[in-house]
């Protein structure tokens, strides 16, 4: 039940949370206003300045939550406002409600071209490219000559895994809006899709990249030969587990020490693994130089070089020096079904709940749960066991280390077997992540992994088959 306020303790809510915004206390401010908006029902505006305020506090979660309650609200005949709704939702990760906003642009103004575009991008991020294809035919044939909806072609063809006339349209949308991001950024998502490459990671550089601390000189691939230099962290600590591969380069280039920040959590492990390591959060040592960790294969030149001489090179802090493997005939397996809520792709990524139990039937596997923070589903509690308490990555490492492998969605924990040189079977959506590529079981980046693919969008039936054959097949080989 929403609580009950008098008319002067909700204005009151509303001159705190402004006050609040004002003074820069974002996470006070959409508290003061979610308060009001609890008390307000069908006051949308009152719920989109809770959105807004948890959005400058960077709080993703409670932003989607707070924009799914203003469209529990919205005004269905006030387009405009559901536009900007709809942007706002497709941009936190909630592409299906998105594109409810986007259908009732289209119907009230089927000659909007921006608004077909936008229902391709919402119907592109729900997973549905087929469609999202037909509704940029339609935007394109009421503008044909507008860049941003040649960008939105080019996402949609790539997401169809049509490559050449993804680049097609993208290059179009760069030479008619040259240095645009966002275009930049997807034409170095559909190069890299084939294989590292030197424009592709050219154009990578277009992403937001963390600022070079003050005094320091950033490094574009200078002499090093004596100097220091600090490696910035940035993205998701799955991203800081893939591209630390590249670190021992710039030993080989002269560097007296390199410094690597990262996420607190993952400061052990790094350490252990032989890394010069501090928290993002820390003040970092005084270096010559600075590099933002994921500029490092362009820095280096590295073009389709992914260093693979260096996996594994992350390790569990307590292995001994001559591991036993697994004769067992069961395999213990650990498991991810869902990655970071926060990510933008992870309706599409997280594998649905109700494939779980069927996964748990793979014969001569005993299951244990590798999923932070998330319950497991009552029907499989029987079937997976639950995960041991872990304070950290270097802990994780260890539990991994015991393990016969894992089996996840893409997330952290695949990064982390791969770059520790361990089996690990990836689950992935039929449009993957540009590192993990179109066709192949396999991937260049790590020896051990191996990648189980949609055969359609959404199909997790299909992979979960994929998965249950190679599982055999490798037991087959161990009986032989």
């Amino acid at each position: 039940m929403a609580p009950t306020l008098t008319e002067s303790e909700i204005v009151e809510c509303l001159t705190d949370g402004e006050r609040a915004l004002e003074e820069g206390r974002h996470r006070e401010a959409a508290l003061a206003f979610s308060r009001a908006r609890d008390a307000t029902p069908g006051v949308t505006a009152i719920a989109l300045m809770a959105a807004n305020a948890w959005r400058l506090a960077e709080r993703v979660l409670e932003e989607r939550e707070a924009l799914l309650v203003a469209l529990s609200m919205a005004d269905r005949t006030d387009v405009a406002s559901l536009y900007e709704l709809g942007t706002a939702l497709l941009r936190v990760g909630a592409p299906m409600e998105a594109r409810t906003c986007f259908e009732v642009a289209v119907q009230r103004h089927p000659q909007d071209a921006a608004a077909w575009s936008a229902l391709a991008s919402a119907s592109r991020a729900a997973g549905d490219p087929t469609a999202a294809w037909t509704y940029v035919q339609k935007a394109l044939a009421l503008r044909s000559d507008e860049p941003s909806i040649m960008l939105t072609a080019g996402q949609v063809r790539h997401a169809l895994g049509d490559l050449d006339e993804a680049t097609g349209w993208l290059n179009r949308a760069a030479t008619r809006r040259p240095g645009h991001a966002t275009t930049e950024l997807q034409r170095a998502f559909t190069s890299l899709l084939r294989g590292a490459n030197t424009d592709g990671w050219e154009w990578f550089e277009a992403r937001r990249r963390p600022a070079i601390p003050t005094g320091t000189r950033e490094w574009r691939g200078e002499a090093l030969a004596g100097d220091s230099i600090l490696v910035l962290g940035e993205q998701g600590i799955g991203d800081q587990f893939h591209f630390a591969r590249y670190i021992p380069r710039l030993y080989a280039l002269g560097a007296s020490r390199v410094v690597l920040t990262c996420h607190r959590s993952t400061v052990a492990l790094f350490v252990a693994s032989g890394f010069d390591a501090v928290a993002l959060d820390d003040a970092p040592p005084t270096t010559t130089w600075a590099v933002p960790l994921l500029s490092l294969p362009h820095r280096l030149n590295a073009g389709a070089d992914v260093a693979a001489d260096t996996v594994p090179y992350l390790r569990d802090p307590h292995a001994p020096a001559s591991p036993t493997p697994s004769t067992a005939s069961r395999k213990r397996l650990g498991l991810v079904w869902k990655g970071n809520p926060e990510f933008a792709a992870t309706v599409l990524r997280d594998l649905d709940e109700q494939f779980l139990s069927s996964l748990t039937t793979i014969p001569d596997v005993d299951w244990i749960s590798l999923q932070y923070g998330q319950d497991i589903p009552p029907d499989c509690t029987s079937a997976i066991a639950p995960m041991p308490p872990v304070r950290d990555w270097a802990e994780t490492a260890s539990l991994l280390a015991q393990l016969d492998g894992v089996v996840t969605v893409d997330t952290s924990l695949a990064h982390l077997a791969g770059a520790m040189g361990l089996p690990a079977w990836v689950l992935l959506p039929h449009a993957p992540d540009w590192r993990w590529g179109l066709m192949a079981e396999t991937t260049p980046w790590y020896p051990s992994v191996h990648l189980v693919r949609q055969p359609a969008p959404h199909d997790w039936h299909g992979a979960i088959q994929r998965l249950r054959a190679m599982l055999q097949s490798v037991e087959h080989r161990h009986a032989e």
